[in-house]
């Protein structure tokens, strides 16, 4: 009733939602009030029963929208595969703001560090974002006790959701207490992503993923899973480094290597800006979604 309100008492052209909740709300009613509607999909989470019954409903809400953005041409073929018409979807990976200011980044490195009492010498690597299942955080969090004791490697496990009592209770089965730092959700995650050395994604499942471009907006390596449009953006080698998922033993030897290679370290931090400036610049998206917005209002 509240959207339907809002929508009805006021001169919208269209209507973008983003998420299940929003497809399932916002789509219908801008149907019914004869407003054309846009929906930017994120992929499919099939990770418990509840999440099984909104992805269906999304589906069908779905097959009422004017146009879906896909953020991944694997998340566009899913769509296909779930009954959505191919002339219906639009592949718009996401961007990133691609102007960082170095000064800022030192300054909230060292900041940062000092609030979590980590030392300079310590090598932090660390995951950013929600904490559930099909993150795999759990394989990062088992890769730590295979590392050798002479690395001084902090996790860095930034953000909250359903898993992280979970998470935590591996860390102490793990012994693994002192090397593991829970932060909870953080508002300005911008300003937390230079206290990491490595960003690590060990995801199942994956779109274009905000964090890993954020982070390489930043010049952090980073490794990830081979998962979703991932591989579309990380050239294993020489821009990041790419893993199997669920591979623990993966995860541990890209870390041994990176810690091991100060010169790879700096060259794949180097080679991800690049990435980021000419493949995946906020301008350039802003432009894209534009243009899609322009087709259906005309």
């Amino acid at each position: 009733k509240i959207i339907h309100s809002i929508l009805k008492g006021n001169s919208f052209d269209l209507v973008h939602t983003h998420g299940y909740f929003a497809d399932i709300v916002g789509i219908p009613v801008a149907r019914k009030l004869k407003i054309p509607s846009i929906s930017t999909f994120h992929g499919f989470i099939l990770t418990d029963r509840n999440l099984i019954i909104y992805d269906m409903l999304d589906r069908i809400s779905l097959k009422f929208s004017n146009k879906i953005i896909a953020v991944s041409e694997d998340i566009k073929n899913d769509l296909i595969k779930k009954g959505i018409k191919e002339s219906y979807v639009e592949v718009i990976e996401n961007a990133v703001q691609t102007i960082i200011d170095t000064t800022t980044l030192i300054h909230n490195r060292q900041k940062k560090r000092k609030l979590l009492e980590i030392k300079e010498t310590e090598f932090v690597v660390g995951y950013i974002g929600r904490l559930s299942v099909e993150k795999g955080i759990k394989y990062l969090l088992e890769a730590i006790p295979m590392l050798n004791s002479d690395i001084p490697v902090k996790v860095l496990i930034i953000g909250d959701g359903p898993q992280r009592r979970e998470l935590e209770d591996l860390v102490k089965e793990r012994g693994i207490e002192g090397r593991v730092i829970f932060t909870g959700f953080q508002k300005d995650t911008e300003n937390w992503m230079p206290v990491l050395d490595v960003f690590v994604l060990p995801s199942l499942t994956e779109g274009t993923p905000m964090a890993l471009l954020e982070a390489m907006a930043c010049g952090i390596p980073v490794i990830a899973s081979a998962v979703g449009g991932v591989p579309k953006l990380i050239e294993s080698g020489k821009n990041g480094i790419l893993i199997q998922p669920a591979k623990p033993q993966e995860i541990k030897n890209a870390l041994i290597m990176l810690y091991k290679n100060n010169s790879l370290l700096k060259s794949l931090s180097n080679e991800a800006q690049k990435t980021i400036i000419s493949k995946y610049d906020i301008k350039d998206w802003v432009g894209k979604i534009e243009n899609e917005y322009l087709k259906i209002c005309k």
